[in-house]
């Protein structure tokens, strides 16, 4: 059981400890970021705790009519409740429908398992109907919901469910995980990339497989310097070529990777700009660039820009317009570096 996950031995521990001894919970609540697991552990307890032919064991006999329907993605008693993609909320007609679902029993199961992602988006209506079946479930039924903000969650709901919360990986498992997931002759990552893949997983290994095209994304990244270097061409040349650059749908779509990114560079020209060292720059194969960015403001410049940087990042999480927020950034960025240098065109 959980052969194929990395880390969290103590998800691990406790999860495989309840599908053993038969006494597994009827709900509970998967807390962290996205990317960190928690639906592949999701699935793989449902999987054990599900299984008909392991007699009391945690792990899945692999044989069983569950087990093999799970393995084709066509057991009919896991349910995947996403909600819909492009509301804000999850509302109470979705827990109406799982709750008229969960009036008969598994088809070919022990359990039948309901794995709710972003649960967090569950309305208060919602979350109260889901309640009921929380405090008095048939015992057939299991409940996941999968949460990167707990404190959305109602107090009622808090209390009746068992919490786990995933920790973050280390840089060494984001990198194996990465590499693990490498198609065949795929090209070893150089140190400094795998810097990056580390820096901007922060622990979260399903950031850091978003590099897997890292041919796509190292271009991206030097595009971000050269637009940056517009700067030496002028007001009306920066403003032209970054607002275009951040606006185009699929950056757009992309606007998390876009600022890291971003927040990289303006550090290492602010870095640079006040130490003339490479040493400590987070994209030393961009050294010339960075020597360039540096000569156009100073240190001051720059950090003025990264704050800049720093609060519109924080903008694109809240309801605001993002083309707003980057033609924003773009005349913050002018102005930052105009005022240190006092030599753009």
């Amino acid at each position: 059981m959980f052969d194929g996950l990395l880390g969290q031995d103590f998800i691990k521990m406790t999860l495989a400890e309840a599908a053993g001894s038969g006494r597994a919970g009827h709900a509970y609540v998967f807390c962290g970021p996205d990317g960190i697991g928690r639906r592949s552990f999701a699935k793989e307890f449902a999987r054990a705790v599900m299984c008909t032919g392991a007699e009391g064991g945690a792990v899945p006999c692999g044989n069983c009519p569950s087990c093999r329907l799970l393995a084709s993605g066509t057991n009919p008693d896991l349910k995947l409740i996403r909600g819909d993609e492009s509301r804000a909320t999850v509302g109470v007609e979705t827990v109406r429908q799982l709750e008229e679902d969960i009036a008969t029993a598994p088809t070919v199961s022990a359990r039948k398992v309901y794995i709710i992602e972003r649960s967090e988006k569950l309305t208060v209506q919602a979350q109260n109907a889901l309640l009921k079946t929380i405090e008095e479930p048939p015992s057939y039924v299991m409940l996941i919901l999968i949460c990167s903000n707990p404190s959305l969650l109602i107090d009622t709901v808090r209390s009746r469910v068992t919490r786990l919360d995933f920790a973050r990986y280390s840089n060494e498992e984001v990198l194996k995980a990465y590499r693990d997931a490498a198609e065949e002759g795929a090209p070893e990552l150089s140190a400094e990339d795998g810097e990056l893949v580390t820096s901007y997983a922060d622990g979260i290994i399903g950031r850091g497989l978003q590099f897997r095209d890292f041919g796509f994304y190292g271009a991206l990244r030097e595009r971000i310097f050269d637009t940056l270097l517009l700067l030496k061409e002028g007001r009306s040349a920066f403003f032209a070529g970054f607002t275009e650059l951040f606006t185009s749908k699929d950056n757009a779509a992309d606007r998390e990777y876009m600022f890291f990114e971003l927040t990289s560079a303006v550090r290492d020209a602010m870095v640079y700009a006040r130490t003339n060292d490479a040493g400590t720059l987070q994209n030393r194969q961009f050294r010339d660039k960075i020597e360039e960015l540096a000569e156009i403001a100073g240190r001051h410049g720059w950090e003025k820009a990264l704050d800049a940087v720093s609060g519109a990042y924080q903008l694109t999480g809240q309801n605001v317009n993002y083309r707003m927020i980057i033609v924003n950034l773009a005349a913050q960025i002018i102005d930052a570096v105009q005022g240190d240098s006092g030599r753009l065109k």
